[in-house]
C-alpha cells in the first residue's frame, strides 16, 4: 500500500452532534416553520457543492442514499451481506466523512478521502440490496475514483496540477489568466460560474441559474468567450421551491424581500440580485432565525475567484448575543488602536454580532465564526456570527497532544472564553476593519496626500475600476486575509493587559491565563496545520493553516514561541513564553498587522506576496515536525446534524445517535424523495 493510500484512508472517526434542541424549542411555531423551510433550501444547495467538489461526488452521494434508502433498517444490509463488524464500521466512517464534507475531498485541507476497506466490501452490501439493479451501474462508474488515489487527484488545486471542478480538466494557466483579465475589464465577478474549454482559445463561462438564456459571445485577445446560463438549473429549482415556501413565515418585510431577491438571483443568475439579497440580509437586524445562502467563499478555488455553494440556518442565542453586542458598542473605541491608524480604517457601520446555534449547515464543513457578506467595496455593513454549538462540539475532553501537562489544564479551563474572544476580535475587528483605497470614474475614496506609514511617503498604489481584493491578490487572498484577522485577535486580546476581554466576562484573576490560552491554542494549531503544506510543491492546501503558520513563524523568529523535538525526533512540545507575550509578542503582532493592513489597503500585491511567501515555507526542522504531525494525526470530528419535519402544522425536530449509523439515517431522512 502506498503512502498516498494510507494518508487518504478514513479510519475510525469521532462523530459529534451539533445540538440545537434547546434553542429550537424557544422559537414560535411561525419561526420554526421559517427555519424548517430555509433548512430544506440549505440542504438542497449541497447538490451544487457536490458537483463543485469532484466529478464523482454526486454519484457517490446517490449511491449511498439509494443503498441505505432501500431498506427500513440499515442493519439489515450489514447482517445479510456477511461483512465483518470492522469492515461495516470503517465503511460507515467513510460515508460519514463524505457527508460532512459534501464530497470525497476534505473541506478543511482539500485532501482526497478513500475508504479503508476494498471495493468488494461495498459490493457485498449492494448485492443484498433490493435496489441492486440500479446500484450496480452507479457503483461501476464510481468504483475507481472512489477507492483509488494518485499524485494528481490526491488533492484539490489548480486544474492543471491537481483536481478542480471549477474548470475543465484540459484548461491551461494561460486560458485562466486571459479569462480573468477579461472579467476585470468588464467589471464582472465570476463567483457563480465554472470555466470550460470548448476548443483551442475557445472558453465557456457556465453561470449558475435556473433560466437557460441565449448564449452571448465575446472576442478578447484572440479568444472566443461564451457566456452560458443554466448551470445547476435543476438543483437551484429545488432551492427556490423551499425559499418560496419560507416566504409566508417571514417575520418582517425585510426578510420577505431578501428571500425574493435570493429567488430572483438563482432564477436569472444576476449577481446584482445576490448583492441585493445580502444588503437586505444585513438590514435584518438581530432576528431570532438567522440564515444565509449562496456562492459565498472562494477558498476551494485555487485561482481565488469562484465561490462554493453553501447555506446555513441558525437560532439566535439572545443571552450570549448581548455579550457580542457589547463588543460592537466598543468597536469604535478599539479600532483606532490597530497599528495602521484611523486613516486606513473605513467608516465603521454598526453591524450585528450574534451568537447562534446552527440548525442546518449545508456545505463542506461547519466553521466557528462567520463574517459576511463578501461584497467588493462593501460600505453598507456586515454581520458577525459566533457558532456556539460548533464550538461546544469541538471542546477537548481528552489530553491535548504536544503540550506540557500544566498548559493542557490551563487551556481546558479557559477554552470556551479564549475561543469566544478570538472569534469575536477575528470576525468583527479583523475582517471588519481596514479600508480598500480605490479609484473609480476618476474619483478616489482617500486624501490625495495620504501617507503610507510603512514608507512614510505618499500612497502610490490603489484599486482601479474592475479590481477587488480577491481578483488582485488571487490565490493567496484568503490566506492573507485570514492571517490579518487572526493577528488582530491575538493583538487585541493582549492590548492594555486584556482590557477589552472583560466584555466577554473574563475576571481579573483569569485574565493572564485566558490571554495565554488564546495565544497557545492558535500557535499549537499552527504547528498541526503544517500537515496541509506540500513540500514538493511548496504549496499550502488550506488558507487558515497557511495564515496561522505565518504568525507562528514570525513569533518563533523573535523567541516568543518554541517548538522543540525530542532526541528521537518522533515527538515535540509547543512552548509559549508567557512573559514575552506583552513585549516581543505584541510588538511582533503590531509589525505584521501594519504590513498586512497597508498592503491590502493599497493593493500592493507584489510586496505582500513576497513577504507572505518568505514566511510560509517550512525549513528542515519544521518539515520534520510536519512529518511527526502526519504520523500521529488523529481524525477530525465530523458534525452530525439534526433534522426537522412538518407534521400536522407543527415542526418537529429529530436527533440521531452519534455514530456512523446515525449519520447515514440523518441523510437518508433528509433526502427522502431525491431519487424517486
Amino acid at each position: 500500500m502506498s503512502d498516498l493510500q494510507k494518508k487518504a484512508q478514513v479510519g475510525m472517526t469521532p462523530i459529534s452532534l451539533l445540538d440545537c434542541r434547546g434553542s429550537f424549542s424557544e422559537l414560535t411555531n411561525k419561526e420554526k416553520h421559517y427555519a424548517h423551510h430555509l433548512s430544506q433550501a440549505c440542504w438542497a444547495i449541497i447538490m451544487v457543492t457536490l458537483e463543485q467538489t469532484s466529478p464523482e461526488s454526486p454519484e457517490i452521494f446517490e449511491l449511498i442514499l439509494r443503498l441505505f434508502g432501500s431498506v427500513e433498517d440499515i442493519q439489515t444490509l450489514y447482517k445479510q451481506s456477511g461483512i465483518s463488524k470492522e469492515e461495516w464500521d470503517l465503511l460507515l466512517c467513510y460515508f460519514s466523512v463524505f457527508f460532512h464534507n459534501s464530497g470525497n475531498y476534505r473541506g478543511f485541507g482539500d485532501a482526497k478521502i478513500i475508504p479503508k476497506v476494498g471495493p468488494e466490501v461495498l459490493e457485498k452490501l449492494i448485492a443484498v440490496s433490493p435496489k441492486k439493479e440500479i446500484l450496480t451501474p452507479i457503483f461501476e462508474r464510481v468504483q475507481e475514483p472512489m477507492f483509488t488515489i494518485n499524485e494528481k487527484d490526491q488533492s484539490l488545486g489548480f486544474p492543471y496540477q491537481n483536481v478542480s471542478s471549477y474548470y475543465s480538466p484540459d484548461i491551461t494557466k494561460e486560458d485562466i489568466d486571459v479569462s480573468e483579465e477579461f472579467m476585470k475589464e468588464q467589471n464582472m465577478l465570476p463567483l457563480t460560474s465554472r470555466l470550460w474549454k470548448v476548443d483551442q482559445k475557445h472558453l465557456e463561462y457556465r453561470f449558475a441559474s435556473i433560466e437557460k438564456k441565449e448564449k452571448v459571445t465575446h472576442q478578447y485577445k484572440g479568444y472566443t468567450l461564451d457566456f452560458v446560463y443554466g448551470e445547476f438549473s435543476e438543483h437551484l429549482k429545488r432551492v427556490n421551491k423551499h425559499l418560496t415556501n419560507a416566504i409566508p413565515y417571514a417575520s418582517n418585510e425585510t426578510q420577505q424581500k431578501m428571500l425574493e431577491a435570493y429567488i430572483e438571483h438563482f432564477k436569472t443568475g444576476d449577481i446584482d440580485t445576490f448583492h441585493k439579497s445580502q444588503r437586505l440580509w444585513v438590514k435584518d437586524k438581530n432576528p431570532n432565525v438567522e440564515f444565509n445562502l449562496g456562492f459565498i467563499e472562494t477558498y476551494r478555488d485555487y485561482v481565488g475567484v469562484r465561490a462554493e455553494a453553501e447555506g446555513w440556518v441558525a437560532i439566535n442565542i439572545k443571552s450570549q448575543s448581548k455579550m457580542f453586542g457589547k463588543l460592537v458598542s466598543s468597536a469604535e473605541e478599539i479600532l483606532p488602536q490597530l497599528p495602521w491608524g484611523r486613516k486606513f480604517n473605513k467608516p465603521f457601520v454598526i453591524p450585528d454580532f450574534i451568537s447562534i446555534d446552527v440548525l442546518a449547515f449545508g456545505g463542506s464543513g461547519v466553521p466557528l465564526g462567520i463574517n459576511i457578506p463578501n461584497i467588493p467595496f462593501n460600505d453598507e455593513g456586515f454581520k458577525n456570527l459566533n457558532l456556539q454549538n460548533s464550538l461546544l462540539a469541538r471542546f477537548p475532553k481528552e489530553d491535548i497532544p504536544y503540550l506540557v501537562k500544566e498548559d493542557m489544564e490551563v487551556i481546558k479551563k479557559h477554552f470556551i472564553k479564549a475561543y469566544q474572544i478570538q472569534v469575536g476580535y477575528h470576525e468583527l475587528l479583523g475582517h471588519g476593519s481596514g479600508i480598500l483605497l480605490k479609484e473609480e470614474d476618476e474619483k478616489k475614496n482617500f486624501e490625495e496626500n495620504l501617507i503610507n506609514p510603512i514608507t512614510n511617503k505618499k500612497v502610490e498604489s490603489w484599486y482601479k475600476k474592475g479590481e477587488s481584493y480577491d481578483n488582485v491578490f488571487g490565490s493567496f487572498a484568503s490566506s492573507m486575509e485570514e492571517c490579518r484577522a487572526e493577528a488582530v485577535g491575538l493583538y487585541l486580546s493582549g492590548i492594555e493587559d486584556g482590557k477589552y476581554n472583560k466584555i466577554f466576562g473574563v475576571e481579573d484573576e483569569d485574565m493572564e491565563d485566558t490571554i495565554y490560552s488564546n495565544w497557545l491554542i492558535l500557535l499549537r494549531g499552527s504547528v498541526l496545520g503544517t500537515m496541509y503544506y506540500f513540500p514538493q510543491d511548496k504549496m499550502w492546501k488550506q488558507a487558515h493553516c497557511r495564515a496561522r503558520f505565518v504568525i507562528l513563524y514570525e513569533l518563533m523568529k523573535v523567541g516568543v514561541v518554541e517548538v522543540t523535538m525530542n532526541s528521537e525526533e518522533n515527538d515535540f512540545i509547543v512552548k509559549l513564553n508567557r512573559d514575552l507575550i506583552k513585549t516581543k509578542g505584541m510588538q511582533c503582532m503590531s509589525e505584521i498587522l501594519l504590513k498586512m493592513g497597508i498592503y491590502k489597503a493599497t493593493a500592493n500585491v507584489e510586496l505582500a506576496k513576497k513577504w507572505f511567501d518568505e514566511n510560509s515555507i517550512l525549513d528542515e526542522k519544521m518539515t520534520k515536525i510536519r512529518q511527526i504531525v502526519i504520523n500521529k494525526k488523529k481524525p477530525r470530528k465530523v458534525m452530525l446534524q439534526i433534522n426537522t419535519f412538518e407534521k400536522d402544522d407543527e415542526i418537529i425536530i429529530k436527533d440521531y445517535e452519534e455514530n456512523g449509523e446515525g449519520m447515514i439515517k440523518s441523510f437518508v431522512e433528509r433526502f427522502p424523495d431525491l431519487y424517486n
